[in-house]
């Protein structure tokens, strides 16, 4: 319990107001009774009467939760979950995603600060900023709290792009860390007077909010510290650059005992308010200035993240040729562009051109070794080049960890055809048609197998590609003529896909 400082008694410091007790009760009554004999004496000898400061209400500070809340509140009356969004409702809504950010959407780089997942995100994210912007609003000025808000929040966006353009980011944070990083250089850099109340409060629980959230994050790999570090480092370049709106006024009244105000006075009217103001503007429009370069500098250092975006876009407007055109020169840009080499395989597989889908389909797998979606779509493209043993070897790597068995199945039965083992084939096959009886790819394909298991055909036919036309066919190997290859139904795709293959 805090201890007051006039009378040495303990008290409660439990307070609903936005002004915390300094003095117990029986001191608070005192220096009540004290204003108002100060006041009395002021009027009876002609004097100004000294009015007693009270923190004005921090209207930008609660419209900037209240913007937040209704996002989030419109987002969970469209039928967005409450607790726990998915990463595809975020970035509909606005969440910072390096492919559409840097492809055609940079302002996700300021809707991604309004953006939250879930509840317990915007209630830690708004009880903050409400601690923080409750004092640091009257400190700083409106004016320059907006501009610091909201470059802060643009800053961080901009570096979490940056250093993982493949991160979906949303949230307050890197903003409030950018209040707190301009607070900080108040209290620490320019040394600003003791204050007494809220702020003086704030100033003593500041660092532990930094310290906390940064050790936090780098536990957590769901936290994306690089915005905070963004966020709170623009925050201090924005406090060198601001000086904050402090006065420390001691007013004498004759025979009335001295009246110390020691509180942030915010006087909008003033010249110097003014000034102050007009300078926010002028910084934060030079800030913004410095970050469209900025953004333009990692659109150019991670151009292939961009074409990958744009290529999203193309293939959501069915323009899939424009999109692998896309895709091909994102691979040739970085040679671990990951996401590009596997929406590549996917998309020539959905073209049923399997022997333009090894070749990206080898590189990725070698990028990532061990993923699934990866090791069946290769698997595929094998059975569709007529490479039966190598089919069978990715298939089994991933048959046991895939839930619907029939995809596995059929593509082990193909395999197992073109590696001369008919009666393994027949036997996968006949499964396939016990989960769904109607396929008639399955149904074709048995009874194939089964004919040439009666007329003991040979498993394979040393005909040439059948397209010999295309690039590079001379070289290929074929699947067994007459083998019904359901590519657009086998093929392995995640259900935010393209965005997320």
């Amino acid at each position: 319990m805090p201890v007051c400082p006039t009378c040495g008694k303990k008290f409660s410091g439990f307070s609903f107001g936005a002004k915390p007790a300094t003095q117990c009760r029986d001191c608070r009554n005192v220096s009540a009774a004290a204003e108002r004999v100060a006041a009395q004496n002021a009027a009876a000898a002609g004097l100004p009467i000294p009015a007693i400061q009270r923190a004005p209400l921090p209207a930008v500070t609660l419209a900037i939760i209240a913007l937040n809340a209704l996002v989030y509140v419109a987002m969970g009356l469209s039928g967005v979950s409450w607790t726990e969004p998915s990463i595809r409702d975020a970035i509909r809504w606005g969440a910072d995603f390096g492919p559409l950010t840097l492809s055609s959407q940079p302002w996700r780089l300021l809707t991604s600060t309004f953006v939250h997942f879930g509840f317990a995100h915007i209630f830690f994210n708004m009880w903050c900023l409400f601690n923080l912007g409750r004092s640091l609003e009257f400190l700083m000025g409106r004016r320059t709290f907006i501009a610091t808000y909201f470059a802060s929040g643009l800053a961080a966006s901009l570096v979490s792009v940056a250093f993982d353009p493949w991160r979906v980011s949303a949230g307050a944070s890197g903003a409030i860390f950018g209040v707190a990083g301009a607070f900080a250089f108040y209290m620490y850099v320019r040394k600003l007077p003791s204050i007494p109340g809220t702020i003086r409060q704030t100033r003593g629980s500041l660092a532990i909010f930094i310290v906390y959230n940064l050790a936090t994050g780098a536990v957590h790999s769901g936290i994306d510290n690089s915005a905070h570090v963004g966020g709170l480092l623009a925050g201090f370049v924005l406090g060198a650059l601001i000086p904050p709106i402090v006065k420390v006024r001691q007013e004498e009244f004759g025979a009335v005992p001295k009246v110390v105000t020691a509180a942030p006075l915010v006087d909008v009217a003033s010249e110097e308010e003014s000034g102050r103001g007009r300078l926010a503007v002028r910084v934060a429009l030079g800030v913004f200035f410095v970050l469209a370069i900025a953004l333009g500098v990692v659109h150019s250092q991670r151009a292939e993240v961009a074409e990958y975006g744009h290529a999203a876009w193309l293939i959501e407007s069915g323009r899939t040729d424009e999109a692998i055109a896309l895709l091909q020169h994102g691979t040739q840009l970085d040679p671990d562009a990951l996401y590009s080499r596997i929406v590549l395989g996917q998309l020539f597989l959905d073209r049923g051109d399997a022997a333009d889908a090894v070749p990206p389909l080898e590189e990725a797998l070698k990028i990532d070794p061990g993923d699934e979606g990866i090791e069946h779509n290769l698997a595929l493209a094998y059975v569709g080049v007529g490479r039966g043993a190598e089919a069978e070897a990715e298939i089994a790597k991933v048959f046991d960890a895939e839930t619907e068995k029939w995809a596995p199945l059929f593509i082990r039965g193909l395999a197992e055809e073109e590696s001369a083992r008919s009666d393994e084939a027949v036997s996968d096959l006949s499964l396939v048609l016990q989960i769904y009886p109607d396929w008639p790819e399955a149904k074709y394909d048995l009874d194939r197998f089964k004919a040439m298991q009666t007329a003991k055909l040979p498993a394979r036919s040393s005909s040439a590609d059948p397209t010999p036309t295309q690039k590079g066919a001379s070289a290929r190997n074929a699947p067994p003529v007459g083998v019904a290859i359901p590519y657009r139904a086998l093929v392995m795709k995640a259900k935010d896909w393209p965005l997320y293959p």
